[in-house]
């Protein structure tokens, strides 16, 4: 799944109009791209962290794929006639509706959105404490994926240093104890190989 960047937004490359951001909301993908990145080295986190923000966020560690995802979401707006950014603020119910849920083959629910732009129009993110979905702050994310990049995914000795080393790379100040960093060593263990 390639994915393209514009207006600060992750999207899917030749999945118009879906918009997702993978790096922020996928696990599956993440993990992929971590693997992928080590193999060919010249890691710039910038590049990729970069896209992680906002102060919560909602992350799938579901079975569904990147591409199932924005495909059942199609096909979901295929059969609501739903053909242009017209017809989708319509469905949302504009101005007075900012966004709706739906559900996904896997009982996941995702939220929809207007998105930045008429190519890209339906922005998706999962829902809130929908399953199997896990809610963190960005900057645990970015230092799990800091984390995994430099110590693969093998890694089984969680210390403060190596902590530390990972939020350096993802420009984020250092934590004082393994304890105050609990919430980050657990998220690091929802981050594993897989072939999503």
């Amino acid at each position: 799944m390639c994915v393209i960047y514009q207006n600060g937004q992750a999207v899917c490359v030749q999945e118009k109009p879906i918009a997702f951001n993978p790096w922020k909301h996928h696990c599956g993908f993440v993990c992929n791209q971590i693997q992928q990145i080590r193999g060919g080295g010249g890691f710039q986190p910038d590049q990729f962290l970069g896209y992680i923000g906002g102060t919560l966020l909602d992350f799938y560690i579901g079975e569904l794929p990147v591409k199932a995802i924005v495909d059942e979401v199609k096909r979901y707006f295929m059969g609501m006639g739903v053909s242009c950014v017209g017809d989708f603020k319509h469905w949302l119910g504009l101005p007075e509706t900012s966004f709706k849920c739906i559900y996904l083959s896997d009982g996941s629910r995702w939220v929809m959105r207007l998105g930045h732009s008429d190519e890209f129009y339906i922005h998706i993110h999962p829902g809130r404490y929908s399953t199997p979905t896990v809610r963190c702050r960005p900057s645990t994310l970015k230092t799990a994926i800091a984390y995994r990049y430099l110590f693969g995914f093998d890694e089984e000795g969680f210390e403060i240093g190596k902590v530390n080393h990972a939020r350096k790379i993802a420009g984020l100040p250092p934590v004082e104890s393994l304890n105050s960093a609990s919430a980050i060593q657990n998220f690091i263990s929802k981050l594993r190989v897989n072939n999503r």
